[in-house]
């Protein structure tokens, strides 16, 4: 959540989750919550939360997540897309848009997120891991 540019596929692992959420987006709060239950389960999973809040409110969604105790580390990363180059390039409106990657391609992809979807999105990661 810093100043520097990064290429995504260099935050990436053999399977990654990236979500696309804004602090304004309830079912995207509620996704990541649900991620953060169980994502510890998955020590070889890359977990890319990319922000879509408006470029002056960068220091808001840092305090945002520092308060909701988002597990930032070199597993977990969250990223600001302030000139929206990712989301076009996913097609990622409206959010929340989740994908799993397994070697950098596409395996999953869901937009909207209601409570239960997360036992898929598990699913979803046991067999991109098990492939």
């Amino acid at each position: 959540m810093d100043n520097n540019k990064t290429d995504i596929y260099n935050l990436t692992s053999d399977v990654s989750f990236i979500s696309f959420w804004a602090t304004w987006c309830l079912p995207c709060l509620k996704e990541i919550d649900k991620l953060n239950e169980f994502i510890d389960e998955y020590d070889n999973v890359s977990v890319i939360l990319i922000n879509e809040d408006k470029p002056g409110d960068k220091a808001k969604v840092k305090s945002f997540v520092r308060s909701r105790n988002y597990p930032v580390d070199n597993n977990y990363h969250i990223i600001f897309d302030f000139d929206k180059n990712l989301s076009r390039k996913f097609s990622a409106q409206p959010i929340p848009l989740t994908l799993i990657l397994k070697d950098n391609k596409v395996v999953y992809r869901k937009r909207g997120f209601y409570m239960g979807d997360e036992v898929e999105l598990k699913l979803e990661l046991d067999k991109a891991l098990s492939d």
